[in-house]
C-alpha cells in the first residue's frame, strides 16, 4: 500500500484532548494473513465476515496480545482454550516450509499533537522441529508501511524483497528510533509506561484482565458474579503507592525489629538452657567450696581444743611429776632417818641382849603366816573338790540320757534299713567296734545304692525316650500316609485339569483361525495338532503372520515412495506458488548457453522495458510476444553502457537505423522510471520492422507470428502473452498460481489417497498384530502343566517322605526294644524293680536310711564324747579331793608348829620382861614397819614418777603432733577461703541464683576474714542443703555445661563469645557482650533486658504507624479514595441510566461492604471517613484493632511476599466491598439484584446489556486514571442478541466514555447515528486461495463509504 492509499485519519489526531488513539494495525505472514493492514477510523475497527474468515484470529493476533506479551494459548484465544497455540498460527493451517517468520503490529497516534506516533509489536518465529515460538518485541515511533513506498521518511517496512525481516535487519531499521527488548516484561513496561502512564503493574494486570473477559465471544450468555465485582472493583482508583510504600518500610523496620527480637528470643531461650545449666554447675562448685570450707573451719576448732587440752594435759602432768618427786624425796628422807636409827638400836646393847627373842618373835610371826596361808589353801581346795564332784554327776547323767537317743535312733535305722532293702548293710554297721569304720561303711553302702538307682533311672530314661521317639514316629508315619493320599488325589485332579486346558485351547485355536481375516491357515489341524507345544504353535502363526507382514510391508514401501515424489513435487508446486504470491514475475525460460549475470541496476531484458500500447489488437499480442520470444528479442539484454560480460544475447539499440513506415513502437511502449531510457528502448523499437504478415527489413516482426533477425525467419504462436506489461504478467501469475492450485490439488488428491492407502495398510497390520494378539494363550495350559508337573513332584516327594518314616519307625521299634533289655538287666543285677515308681519309693527310702543312720551315727559319736567328758571329771574330782585333802593336813601342821613357837614366844618374853629390851623391840617394830611402808610408798612413788614420765613424753608428742595438725588445717583452711572467696566474688555466685544474694555478697564483702568466709559459706550450705556435691556429682554438671557451651556458641555467636576458662580445678564460664566480660546469669539479664526493650519498641512504633495511618495522610488518602470510588460509581450509573432498552430495563451498579468480611468492616469505614480530630481514644483502639485484624488476615493468606503487597491487600478498600449489579425490568418491581436467577429469566439482549453495560463501565473507570492512555475495548461478536434501538444506545454511551473499539462480528455494519464513526475490514477468502484479504469502508456519522 502506498502513502497516498493509506487512511490515518490525521484529522481524528487534532482533538483538544490529548491521548493515544489507535489508529492502524497489521499482520505480516501470520495464519492466513499474509500481509495485512486494518485502518482504525477515530479509533475505532469493525473486522465483520463470516464464521471461519478469521475476524476472531486478527483479534487473538493483535489485542490484548501486544499489550500482554504472553504467548500462552488460553489467553490468545477469544474461547480461553488451549487448542490453537502461536505456533499453530505460524506452523498451521496455509503454512508451508519449515521455518516461518511473521509481524504483528499496532500502530497509536497522539490526539492533539500530529506527527506523534508509538508503534508496538512483535515477530514471530517458530519451526517445524520445535513446538515453541520465538517472539521479538519492538516499539517504535517510526510507522509501519509497505516495502513499495521506503522512500517517505519516518516509515519502516517490515519486509524485504517480499521476505520477513530478520530481528538483526529489525534491529538495524528501527536504528535510533525503537527497541527490540530483551524480554516480553521489558516490552511490557515499555508500552505501559508510554501508553498507560502512571499506571501500576497490577491496574495493567487488571485492565487487560478486563479486555480479556469483555472479547469473551456471547459473553451475555454467562453470569459470574463474582468475576464482575472483582472486575469492577479493580477499576477504582488506587491507594497511593509512596503512601503504602513509606507505610510499608516503617513495617519492614518493624519487620527487622521483629527479625531481630525473635533472634534476641532464641538467643534468650538459649542462654536460659546455658543458664540452669551453668546454676547447676555454679551451685555445686560452691556448694562444694563451701562444705569443705565448713569442714576445714570445723576441723581447725577441733584441733584447737584437742592443743589446748593436750597442753593442759601435758601441764597437771608436770605438775603431779614435781609432787611426785617432793613426796619421793621426803620419803627417801624419812627412810633414810629411819634406817639410821634402828641401825642405832640395833647395834644398842639392850638389842644385843634380847636378839634371841627377836629371833623367836620373828619365826613366830612367820609361822602364824604360814597356818594362815595353808589354811587359805585348804579351804580353796576343799571348794574346787565340791565343784568337780557336782560336774562329775552333771557329765555322768547327759551320758546316761544320750545312750538313750542313740538306742532309739538305731531301732530307726534298723526300720528304714528294712525299707531301703538294706539289713544287712545295718547288721554289719552294728556289728562294726570302729565307730570311724562304720560312718565310712555307711557312706560307701548309700553311695553305691545311689550309683545303682542312678544307672537304674538312666535306663528308665532311655526306654521312656525311645518309646517317645517310636510313638512319634507312629504319628508321622500315619500323618505321611495321608499326605501320600492327599498328594495322589491332586496329582490325578492336575492331570485332568491338563487335559481339559488342552481340549480348550485346541477348540480356541479352531475358533480364533477360522475368525482370522488376516491371517490364513491352510490347515487348522497343523495347530490343533502341536497345541502341546507352544513354541511349535507360534512358528505356525509367525511363519503365517510373517507372510502377510511382507506383502504389507512391500505395499507401503511403494507407497511411501509414491508418497515422497508426491510430496517432492508439491513442494516445488509451493515454492513456486509462495514466489508468485510475493509477486514475483515468470521470468522466460532462459537457455543452456547463457552464463552472464545479469545486473539489474545495468540494465534490463527487454520485456522488462515496454508494455503494449494501445493501438496494439489484444488479439495480436500473444502472437507478438511469440515472435518476439521466438527469435530472442525478448529476453534479449538492454545495457546501459552496452556491455555485457559472459555469453549472452545483447540488443544493440543504435545498431540499426529507424525503420520506414511501421515498426515495432507503433505495439510496443517503453516503460517509465525503468533502468533504461524511454529514449534509448523506443530507438530499439524503432528499428525493427512491424506488419501484419512479415514485412521487409533487416529484422522484422508480424501480427501473425512470425519473424525475421537477417537472413533468419520464423514463426510461433501463443494463446495469451505472458511477459509484456504489468498486467499481462499478473495475469500470468494469476493463470499459474490457478495452474498450480489444481496441481496442488490433484497431488493433494493423490497424497490424501496414498495417505488413506498407508492408514489401510497400517491398519492391516494393526489387525494382523490384533489377530496375532488375540490367538488364545497357553497360559491356562502352562498353568495346569506347571501344576501337574508340582503335583507330581509333591507326590513324589511324599512318598520318599512315608518310605523315610516307615525305616525311622523300624529303628526306634528296636531301640525300645534294646532299652528294655537294659533296664531289666541292671534291675535284676541290683535287686531293684523296673518300674520308675518303684524306683523313686526305693530313692526315697535310701535316702531316709542315710538320713537316719547318719543321724544314729552323729548321736552315738555325740554319746561317747559325753562317757569321755564324764569320765574325764570323774578323775577331776578324785583328785581335787585328794588335793583338798592334802591341804587340810599341811595347813593342819603349820598350825601347830605356830601354837609350839606362840607358847615358847611366851616363855621368853616372860624371861625379858624385867631386861628393858621390850622397848627397843617395840621401837624396832616400829621403825621396820614404818621402813617397809616406805620401801612400799617409795617404790610406789617411783613407780609413779615413771608412769607420769611416761605420760609427759607421750603428751609432750600429742601436743606438738596436735600444734602441727593444727598449723597445716589452718594453712588449708585459709587457701579453701581465699578459693571460697575467689569463687564467691566472682560470675560463679551471681550464675547460682541464690534465693537472697545481697545477703550473701555483702556477708562476702563484709571484711577479709575468714569468720566473714565462713559465714557467706554457712549461707551456701543453708541455702542449698540437698544439692550433691560429690566430684562425680560436679563432673556430670561440668559435662552438661560443655555441651550447652557448644550449643550456644553458634546461637550467640552474634552477641556474645562464650568461653570456659580453666581456674584451678574449676570451669568459670564468661561470656563477653558488648565489650563486657559477664557471668551467664548477667548475660541472661542483659539479654532479657534486650528482648524486653525490644518488644516495647515495637509496640511503640506499631502504635506509631497505626496512629500515623489513623491521622496522617494514609487516612486522608484512603478517605479520599472511597469518596473518589463513591462518585465513580455514580458517575458510572449517570452513564448507564442514559441506556434502556424497548422493554424498559435498566442497569445499575451497587458498591456495598462485602457481606463476607467482619462485622467491624462498615464501623471501621465509618470511622476511617471521619475527621480524626472527632475520634475518640474508642475509636482510636477499634481501629487499631481493625487494621491489626486486616494486617493478620492478609499474613495468613499468605500471598503477598512484601510488606507493601500486604498493606496493599490491607489498605484494599475495593477488598472491603463489592460490586452487584441491579436491574429495573420497568415492571413496578424496583431494582432487583442480578441474580444467576433473573439473568436466565432476561431476554439475549437483555442479558448482553446486564453484562456489558458494567464492564464498559469499569474499563472505561481504568482509563479514567490515566487520562493520557488509549481506551480500547474488545468484543468479539458484538451485541448478539440486542435490538437495533438498543445498539444504538450502547454506542452513545461507549461513544460517551470516549472508548476505542476493536469489534467482530458476522452481521453488525455499526452504521448507527449515535456513533461518530467506525473503520470497518470486510474479510475476504478467495476460490482455491487460503489467504485472507479485505474490502474496507467507512462509518463516517453519516453514510458508509468504501476505500476503493
Amino acid at each position: 500500500m502506498s502513502i497516498a492509499e493509506s487512511h490515518f485519519s490525521a484529522g481524528d489526531l487534532d482533538a483538544d484532548t490529548q491521548r493515544w488513539t489507535p489508529i492502524r494495525a497489521g499482520i505480516v505472514n501470520v495464519w492466513r494473513y499474509y500481509d495485512e493492514i486494518f485502518e482504525f477510523h477515530d479509533g475505532r475497527l469493525l473486522l465483520r465476515g463470516p464464521n471461519g474468515s478469521g475476524k476472531s484470529k486478527a483479534l487473538e493476533l493483535l489485542l490484548p496480545f501486544l499489550f500482554d506479551a504472553s504467548l500462552r494459548a488460553n489467553r490468545l484465544s477469544t474461547f480461553g482454550t488451549a487448542e490453537r497455540t502461536m505456533h499453530w498460527n505460524l506452523m498451521g493451517e496455509g503454512a508451508t516450509g519449515i521455518t516461518r517468520v511473521g509481524y504483528v503490529w499496532l500502530e497509536f497516534g497522539m490526539r492533539g499533537a500530529p506527527g506523534r506516533y508509538f508503534t508496538c509489536g512483535a515477530r514471530l518465529q517458530a519451526s517445524t522441529h520445535t513446538s515453541t515460538v520465538t517472539p521479538d518485541y519492538f516499539s517504535t515511533e517510526l510507522r509501519i508501511i509497505g516495502e513499495t513506498a521506503l522512500s517517505a521518511t519516518g516509515y519502516i517496512s517490515l519486509t524485504a524483497d517480499g521476505r520477513p525481516l530478520t530481528r538483526s535487519a529489525l534491529e538495524e531499521c528501527l536504528g535510533d528510533h525503537g527497541t527490540v527488548h530483551p524480554n516480553a516484561g521489558m516490552y511490557r513496561d515499555a508500552v505501559r509506561a508510554t501508553l498507560f502512564p502512571g499506571m501500576t503493574g497490577q491496574r495493567y494486570d487488571a485492565l487487560i484482565t478486563a479486555l480479556l473477559q469483555l472479547r469473551t465471544p456471547k459473553l451475555s450468555q454467562r453470569l459470574d458474579p463474582a468475576l464482575l465485582s472483582a472486575l469492577l472493583s479493580k477499576a477504582l482508583p488506587p491507594m497511593d503507592q509512596d503512601e503504602i510504600a513509606d507505610l510499608a518500610e516503617g513495617f519492614e523496620r518493624l519487620d527487622a525489629q521483629r527479625e531481630r527480637l525473635t533472634r534476641l528470643a532464641q538467643e534468650v531461650e538459649a542462654t536460659k538452657v546455658l543458664a540452669r545449666q551453668q546454676r547447676t554447675y555454679a551451685q555445686r562448685v560452691l556448694r562444694s567450696a563451701a562444705a569443705a570450707l565448713l569442714s576445714a573451719t570445723s576441723e581447725v576448732d577441733k584441733l584447737s581444743a584437742a592443743a589446748k587440752q593436750s597442753q593442759d594435759d601435758y601441764e597437771q602432768v608436770q605438775r603431779d611429776i614435781s609432787t611426785c618427786e617432793a613426796r619421793l624425796e621426803a620419803f627417801a628422807v624419812e627412810h633414810d632417818a629411819a634406817e639410821a636409827r634402828r641401825e642405832t638400836l640395833m647395834d644398842s646393847e639392850a638389842y644385843r641382849e634380847g636378839q634371841q627373842l627377836d629371833r623367836l618373835l620373828q619365826q613366830t610371826e612367820q609361822a602364824r603366816r604360814r597356818a594362815d596361808e595353808l589354811r587359805g589353801y585348804a579351804r580353796v581346795g576343799l571348794s574346787d573338790a565340791r565343784r568337780a564332784a557336782e560336774r562329775c554327776t552333771e557329765a555322768t547323767q547327759e551320758a546316761d540320757r544320750q545312750r538313750r537317743v542313740v538306742d532309739s535312733r538305731l531301732a530307726d535305722a534298723a526300720q528304714a534299713s528294712v525299707r531301703a532293702g538294706m539289713s544287712s548293710v545295718h547288721g554289719e554297721l552294728v556289728a562294726t567296734a570302729d565307730i570311724s569304720r562304720v560312718r565310712q561303711l555307711l557312706r560307701g553302702a548309700v553311695q553305691g545304692r545311689r550309683t545303682a538307682i542312678k544307672a537304674l533311672e538312666r535306663a528308665l530314661d532311655i526306654h521312656d525316650r525311645a518309646v517317645d521317639t517310636r510313638e512319634r514316629a507312629e504319628r508321622e508315619l500315619e500323618a505321611g500316609r495321608n499326605a501320600y493320599t492327599a498328594a495322589d488325589d491332586h496329582r490325578s485332579a492336575a492331570h485332568r485339569a491338563l487335559t481339559d486346558a488342552f481340549d480348550a485351547l485346541r477348540e480356541g485355536l479352531s475358533n480364533w483361525a477360522s475368525r482370522c481375516r488376516q491371517l490364513n491357515f491352510t490347515a487348522v489341524e497343523e495347530l490343533t495338532d502341536r497345541v502341546e507345544n507352544e513354541a511349535a504353535v507360534l512358528a505356525t502363526i509367525n511363519s503365517a503372520a510373517n507372510a502377510v507382514f511382507d506383502e504389507i510391508t512391500r505395499r507401503e514401501s511403494r507407497c511411501e515412495s509414491d508418497i515422497e515424489v508426491a510430496r517432492a513435487d508439491r513442494a516445488l508446486l509451493v515454492a513456486e506458488r509462495d514466489r508468485l504470491r510475493n509477486e514475483e514475475d515468470i521470468l522466460p525460460t532462459p537457455p543452456h548457453w547463457r552464463t552472464a549475470e545479469r545486473d539489474p541496476s545495468a540494465g534490463a531484458p527487454l520485456w522488462q522495458l515496454v508494455d503494449f500500447a494501445s493501438a496494439a489488437a489484444v488479439s495480436d499480442r500473444a502472437n507478438i510476444e511469440a515472435a518476439l520470444e521466438a527469435s530472442g528479442l525478448l529476453d534479449a539484454w538492454i545495457a546501459a553502457d552496452g556491455t555485457v560480460v559472459g555469453h549472452e544475447l545483447f540488443a544493440l539499440p543504435s545498431a540499426l537505423p529507424s525503420v520506414n513506415g511501421r515498426s515495432l513502437a507503433d505495439v510496443l511502449i517503453p516503460l517509465p522510471n525503468a533502468v533504461i531510457g524511454i529514449d534509448t528502448v523506443r530507438r530499439l523499437l524503432s528499428a525493427i520492422s512491424f506488419g501484419e504478415s512479415l514485412p521487409m527489413g533487416a529484422v522484422a516482426i508480424a501480427s501473425d507470428g512470425s519473424w525475421r533477425i537477417g537472413n533468419l525467419t520464423g514463426s510461433w504462436t501463443k494463446e495469451q502473452p505472458a511477459f509484456v506489461g504489468a498486467l499481462t504478467r499478473q495475469r500470468n501469475r494469476e493463470r499459474r498460481l490457478s495452474v498450480i492450485a489444481s496441481q496442488i490439488t490433484s497431488l493433494d488428491d493423490l497424497l490424501a489417497q496414498l495417505a488413506d492407502r498407508q492408514r489401510v495398510l497400517s491398519e492391516r497390520r494393526s489387525a494382523v498384530d490384533a489377530e496375532v494378539a488375540a490367538r488364545p494363550r497357553h497360559d491356562d495350559a502352562a498353568n495346569a502343566q506347571f501344576a501337574l508337573t508340582a503335583a507330581e513332584s509333591d507326590l513324589r516327594s511324599v512318598d520318599r517322605l512315608v518310605h523315610d518314616r516307615i525305616a525311622h519307625l523300624d529303628e526306634c521299634e528296636k531301640a525300645v526294644r534294646a532299652a528294655l533289655v537294659e533296664l531289666n538287666g541292671l534291675a535284676a543285677e541290683h535287686g531293684m524293680p523296673a518300674e520308675r515308681a518303684a524306683v523313686d519309693r526305693m530313692t526315697s527310702a535310701l535316702e531316709g536310711f542315710a538320713t537316719v543312720a547318719e543321724t544314729w551315727l552323729d548321736d552315738h559319736h555325740r554319746w561317747r564324747s559325753l562317757v569321755s567328758v564324764a569320765d574325764e571329771r570323774t578323775e577331776q574330782r578324785d583328785r581335787a579331793e585328794a588335793t583338798a585333802a592334802q591341804q587340810d593336813a599341811l595347813a593342819s601342821t603349820a598350825e601347830s608348829d605356830h601354837r609350839k613357837l606362840e607358847a615358847e614366844l611366851a616363855e621368853a618374853e616372860a624371861v625379858a620382861a624385867g631386861l628393858g629390851y621390850q622397848d627397843v623391840l617395840a621401837r624396832l617394830r616400829d621403825l621396820r614397819s614404818r621402813l617397809t611402808e616406805l620401801d612400799g610408798l617409795l617404790k610406789a612413788e617411783r613407780l609413779t614418777q615413771n608412769q607420769l614420765s611416761n605420760r609427759s613424753g607421750e603428751l609432750k608428742s600429742k601436743h606438738e603432733a596436735h600444734v602441727r595438725a593444727h598449723d597445716e588445717t589452718v594453712a588449708h583452711r585459709d587457701e579453701l577461703t581465699h578459693r571460697f572467696r575467689h569463687l564467691a566474688t566472682g560470675t560463679l555466685a551471681a550464675d547460682t541464683e541464690m534465693p537472697d544474694f545481697p545477703a550473701f555478697k555483702a556477708t562476702v564483702d563484709g571484711s577479709e576474714g575468714v569468720r566473714a568466709a565462713r559465714d557467706a559459706a554457712r549461707l551456701i550450705a543453708a541455702a542449698w542443703p540437698t544439692i550433691p556435691y560429690a566430684d562425680n556429682n560436679v563432673g556430670d554438671a561440668l559435662n552438661r555445661l560443655a555441651a550447652s557451651v557448644h550449643e550456644c556458641r553458634t546461637t550467640l555467636a552474634a552477641r556474645a563469645d562464650l568461653d570456659l576458662e580453666t581456674d584451678g580445678n574449676t570451669q568459670i564460664l564468661t561470656a563477653v557482650i558488648d565489650g563486657v566480660r559477664v557471668g551467664a546469669a548477667e548475660l541472661l539479664r542483659i539479654l532479657r533486658t534486650d528482648a524486653d526493650r525490644a518488644r516495647q519498641e515495637i509496640t511503640d512504633a506499631e502504635h506509631g504507624l497505626f496512629d500515623r495511618t489513623l491521622t496522617g495522610d494514609t487516612r486522608r488518602h484512603l478517605a479520599a479514595r472511597i469518596r473518589q470510588a463513591n462518585e465513580l460509581v455514580d458517575s458510572m450509573n449517570s452513564r448507564l441510566a442514559q441506556v434502556r432498552t424497548a422493554s424498559h430495563v435498566s442497569v445499575r451498579l451497587v458498591w456495598e461492604i462485602a457481606p463476607d468480611l467482619p462485622p467491624g468492616t462498615r464501623a471501621a469505614r465509618e470511622l476511617l471517613l471521619k475527621d480524626p480530630v472527632r475520634l475518640t481514644e474508642t475509636d482510636r483502639e477499634s481501629l487499631h484493632r481493625f487494621l491489626r485484624d486486616r494486617i493478620e488476615a492478609a499474613k495468613a493468606e499468605d500471598t503477598a511476599t512484601t510488606w507493601e503487597q500486604q498493606l496493599a491487600q490491607v489498605f484494599d478498600y475495593t477488598s472491603w466491598h463489592r460490586f452487584v449489579v441491579k436491574v429495573d425490568r420497568g415492571k413496578g418491581d424496583g431494582w432487583q439484584l442480578l441474580t444467576k436467577k433473573l439473568h436466565g429469566a432476561l431476554s439475549g439482549g437483555e442479558k448482553a446489556i446486564a453484562l456489558h453495560l458494567p464492564l464498559f463501565a469499569a474499563v472505561a473507570a481504568h482509563y479514567q486514571t490515566v487520562p493520557e492512555a488509549p481506551r480500547p475495548i474488545l468484543l468479539d461478536e458484538v451485541f448478539v442478541g440486542v435490538d437495533t434501538t438498543n445498539r444504538g444506545q450502547i454506542f452513545a454511551l461507549l461513544s460517551a466514555l470516549d472508548l476505542d473499539l476493536m469489534l467482530t462480528s458476522d452481521h453488525e455494519w455499526c452504521t448507527y447515528t449515535e456513533l461518530r464513526g467506525i473503520g470497518i475490514h470486510q474479510l475476504l477468502t478467495g476460490d482455491g486461495d487460503d489467504a485472507v484479504t479485505t474490502a474496507r469502508f467507512t462509518w463516517d456519522g453519516e453514510q458508509l463509504v468504501s476505500a476503493e
